[in-house]
């Protein structure tokens, strides 16, 4: 039985394309190999480097916590040294108002009010010698309610007025 060259030449061909395909394979096999190791190797890496992120996160956070609370701890302090200078800008504030600028009754208000508006008016018209109008326009403000206060001033300005007029008559 003889054998084709041509199938010779062919099994040949066939033997050392199964050869490349094994040497193809074991190649294939060692690379993936070695990317299974790589795999692992960055996997570890990676898990490492997680556990070290998450390590620096935790320090970083109670490092965060005992900050806070020492600026905490000062803040409260200011709030409680501001809100006492403030307390007692407020209490010196006070003393100086009732020392140094004596708060008016409302009878003395009421009284400068009504200076303010009648007193040139006054000054005027006795100088002219209108006695009468002058105890007309008092007696006239002495009905007027806001000037209740002052009513006792007003009847002692009306009869020293009154007097005036009777002596220059």
């Amino acid at each position: 039985m003889g054998t084709n060259p041509t199938n010779e030449e062919r099994i040949v061909q066939l033997e050392s394309a199964l050869q490349e395909a094994q040497d193809m394979a074991q190649k294939y096999k060692q690379e993936l190999e070695k990317l299974r190791q790589q795999y692992a190797d960055d996997l570890f890496a990676e898990r490492r480097l997680g556990k070290e992120l998450r390590t620096e996160s935790h320090r970083i956070l109670h490092d965060y916590e005992q900050l806070r609370v020492q600026k905490g701890g000062f803040g409260l302090k200011m709030l409680m040294l501001s809100g006492l200078a403030a307390f007692l800008s407020g209490v010196l504030m006070c003393a100086v108002y009732f020392i140094f600028l004596h708060p008016k009754a409302d009878h003395v208000v009421a009284f400068e009010r009504f200076r303010n508006a009648h007193l040139f008016n006054y000054e005027r018209a006795i100088s002219e010698g209108k006695f009468r109008e002058v105890e007309q326009d008092l007696e006239q403000n002495l009905e007027l309610p806001e000037h209740a206060a002052i009513r006792p001033e007003m009847e002692f300005a009306k009869k020293i007025v009154g007097a005036a007029r009777r002596r220059c008559e």
